[in-house]
């Protein structure tokens, strides 16, 4: 049975929105039990939205600890989480952790028809920008685990307006002005001001 999140103002139960939030996080966490013991392991991926159902598509070396443990119970947990330390030293009124988060449970499907396993990889390529699969690749296919994972639940959670979510990249941006010793601190004020206040105008990406 699921807790409710204690933090009602923070939950992100919009689909639409939950995809958006994963498509941004870097690596899918997946977590599993290896005799009573948790087992967690962080994983590239790519993901589809089908027929309503979100999927992550992952490959590795079909042997392994993961492996032997997913196809012994193939419904695993997952979390994809997305953060950014936004901060001026110790001064309290002048930092924050922007973060958001997406978590929850899937079945684990493995892929055994060869074009669903290109489909797989190619997920993964377009995923981190990596263009089309080189030809050399499809031989190994055959000799690779390829797997989908279906998400059955899934929650939210965020401390940015949703027009602030939508607009992740300026998060991004006043990150690199923070680490930058030439920006000026009058710049940074303005923007965290505008960050912590969803009608202000929107930081300057540049």
């Amino acid at each position: 049975m699921n807790r409710p999140m204690r933090r009602k103002d923070r939950l992100v139960s919009d689909f639409d929105e939950m995809v958006s939030i994963a498509s941004r996080a870097r690596q899918i966490i997946i977590g599993m039990v290896d005799d009573g013991q948790p087992y967690l392991v962080p994983l590239d991926f790519g993901y589809k939205v089908h027929d309503g159902i979100l999927s992550f598509y992952c490959h590795s070396a079909s042997q392994g600890r993961k492996i032997d443990l997913m196809k012994k119970n193939p419904h695993i947990s997952f979390v994809l989480p997305h953060s950014f330390r936004i901060g001026l030293g110790n001064v309290p009124v002048m930092w924050t952790n922007a973060f958001e988060s997406v978590m929850g449970e899937a079945d684990v499907v493995f892929l055994e028809d060869f074009d669903e396993k290109l489909e797989a990889t190619q997920l993964l390529m377009d995923r981190y920008d990596m263009g089309k699969i080189p030809e050399s690749v499809y031989r190994t296919l055959n000799h690779m685990e390829c797997y989908r994972m279906d998400v059955t639940s899934m929650t939210g959670k965020s401390n940015l307006t949703r027009q602030q979510r939508d607009n992740w990249g300026f998060v991004e941006s006043l990150q690199r002005k923070i680490n930058d010793p030439t920006v000026l601190l009058s710049t940074i004020r303005k923007d965290l001001e505008a960050l912590g206040n969803p009608d202000s105008e929107e930081p300057e990406s540049k």
